[in-house]
């Protein structure tokens, strides 16, 4: 089941990162427009964990569940946001290594939390990592002249956010192993998808809430289901295979499906500078996650 749960989550992949990077090119720029955006991408992912929960799931819920569930929907919801502002000032490669560069976050925490400790092998991975992001941020100026500070701001915002994403999946499973992954994944759009209603009711009350561009309909739905899925499914895989294994794979497999999709799809142009930093990317994955 491990295995096969990592199959279809790479699969969806396909689907967030071509569309992500669709929805980029007419993202709203005002915050009610975004918000607008948000509230309707989430609500959609909350409705179907929820229409799951009443079929099929009873696991248990507590108060530590929601505290995680909590968290992992405002760094979803921020997430989402720092990435697709990211990507009109930087390129699709750039933005998902450092969304799949999170995994440094667990890896770390575990050393605290999990007694998980990391090995020399290991930081030489992250110090790597740390050399390729270079490389590519380099690249990415060559590309987008618009590659500001800013950008890397919403970056970091990425990083730290999808990381920690990572953390409240591994928490929820080390902590309540019988908990209800629906409800957990119900909670964790639903929040993000009322903070961000209030934020389009202010808007509009003010005069400043944009209509939803058409062309934004059908990447919206498709970007909730395929979210919805992954974070569904990564969540399960925490029981079934090994977090170094599930992040691993789910993420550094990631880069490469961005890379694949951005060349092929959207014509970014790939740079000796972007390969090379791709390739040392995926190998300081690999030895962040060695065992």
């Amino acid at each position: 089941m491990g295995t096969a749960y990592i199959g279809i989550i790479l699969l969806l992949r396909v689907v967030q990162n071509f569309y992500t990077k669709k929805v980029s090119t007419v993202y709203p720029t005002t915050t009610g427009g975004r918000a607008k955006y948000l509230t309707l991408s989430m609500s959609i992912s909350a409705v179907l964990a929820l229409g799951l929960y009443l079929i099929m799931d009873r696991g248990k819920v507590d108060l530590t569940m929601i505290m995680i569930s909590l968290t992992s929907g405002l760094c979803l919801a921020g997430g989402t946001l720092c990435s697709a502002l990211a990507m009109q000032s930087g390129t699709m490669v750039l933005c998902s290594i450092f969304s799949t560069a999170g995994l440094i976050i667990p890896s770390v925490c575990g050393i605290f939390f999990f007694h998980e400790p990391m090995s020399i092998f290991q930081w030489l991975g992250v110090a790597i990592f740390i050399g390729c992001t270079l490389l590519l941020a380099n690249s990415s100026r060559e590309i987008y002249t618009g590659f500001s500070l800013k950008t890397v701001l919403l970056l970091l915002g990425n990083f730290f956010t999808n990381g920690t994403v990572m953390l409240c999946q591994k928490l929820l499973t080390f902590l309540n192993p019988d908990s209800s992954v629906s409800l957990f994944s119900f909670l964790s759009f639903a929040i993000p998808a009322l903070l961000c209603g209030l934020v389009c009711l202010f808007s509009r009350r003010r005069g400043q809430l944009e209509p939803l561009n058409t062309q934004l309909r059908l990447p919206i739905l498709l970007l909730a289901v395929a979210v919805f899925l992954i974070n569904q499914l990564a969540t399960l895989a925490t029981n079934e295979v090994s977090s170094v294994v599930l992040f691993a794979f789910i993420n550094g497999g990631n880069t490469l499906i961005a890379a694949g999709i951005a060349a092929l799809c959207y014509k970014e142009r790939l740079t000796v500078k972007s390969i090379t930093g791709i390739v040392l990317g995926l190998i300081s994955l690999l030895m962040i996650k060695a065992l």
